[in-house]
């Protein structure tokens, strides 16, 4: 009862920020300051928060590979369904690929998971994030070989937030250091923050109108997208050797829904990023019904 409770408190907060867009309370460009204090201040305090101290299981190591395998999993979907039409393939790999960890799987299930099952989510994600930040892009379009290619794939890593957080903690933790409680206590303020922005921000985002020619290519690739999270999650859950707890997150994150940098990369490609605006848009209320649902049960 309490889990739905909660569920039902994001969902709420989501119908918010929706409804405060309608009114014209938050404007489109409030996006991006929503944005940079999720990615630059509270997802790293959240972070901070519940890494801080944790000792880290070296096989654990092997969901930073797992997040990377999910994401070439999608890709090589992409590549099938566009064999024949080639000028889609990038729009596809983008908006078919990655999940939005940092302001939709840590924000929903932060009230949920233990410091390790926490972890594990940021390990996954450090693998995603490769993909997602630079890597899809520049297999897509075929921008960058060799040493240029691993340039711009560490310089949009280490220009993360979430990123450089990631890989701060886990050096500590490794080094066996913890930052003391008064620190914590102030990091504790920007966590506690984490989640209410991101609900506002996710309910920001939905966009209902869309041309009616778009709609069947929509639906077809949000059908793709839902048919690959489900074989992901069953995989992950039935498949993986891991405790029950990581499981049950892994098989969550399968129904995330696509990241956000698919559609800048978009823009930046100029391969219809107003129909990866409203595929985004529809991925997130997939997700959210999902992920609710599946959060009451498990």
């Amino acid at each position: 009862m309490d889990g739905l409770i909660k569920v039902l408190g994001f969902v709420l907060f989501i119908g918010i920020g929706y409804f405060l867009k309608r009114v014209h309370v938050l404007k489109e460009d409030t996006v991006h300051a929503l944005s940079g204090l999720l990615l630059y201040v509270t997802l790293p305090c959240l972070i901070l928060v519940c890494l801080n101290g944790l000792h880290l299981e070296w096989s654990y190591l092997w969901l930073i590979g797992l997040g990377l395998l999910t994401n070439f999993f999608m890709i090589g979907i992409a590549c099938l369904i566009s064999r024949k039409q080639p000028q889609k393939r990038l729009f596809d790999m983008l908006n078919l690929s990655g999940f939005n960890i940092g302001t939709f799987v840590m924000p929903f299930l932060q009230s949920f998971v233990t410091p390790m099952g926490f972890l594990s989510i940021c390990l996954f994600d450090i693998g995603n994030s490769i993909m997602c930040t630079g890597t899809t892009y520049a297999l897509g379009s075929g921008t960058g070989t060799g040493l240029a290619l691993v340039k711009t794939i560490l310089k949009r890593m280490f220009s993360s937030g979430p990123i450089c957080s990631y890989f701060v903690m886990l050096a500590l933790s490794v080094l066996g250091f913890a930052f003391p409680k008064t620190i914590v206590d102030w990091a504790q303020i920007g966590a506690n923050a984490n989640a209410f922005l991101a609900m506002i921000l996710l309910g920001q985002s939905i966009r209902f109108a869309m041309p009616a020619e778009q709609l069947k290519e929509l639906f077809r690739l949000l059908g793709i997208r839902l048919l690959g999270s489900l074989v992901m999650s069953l995989a992950m859950y039935y498949l993986l050797p891991f405790p029950e707890e990581i499981r049950k997150i892994l098989a969550l994150i399968a129904w995330a829904p696509i990241p956000v940098v698919g559609l800048i990369f978009c823009i930046k490609a100029k391969c219809n990023p107003s129909m990866a605006a409203n595929l985004n848009s529809l991925s997130v209320a997939c997700s959210v019904v999902i992920v609710s649902t599946l959060l009451t049960v498990l």
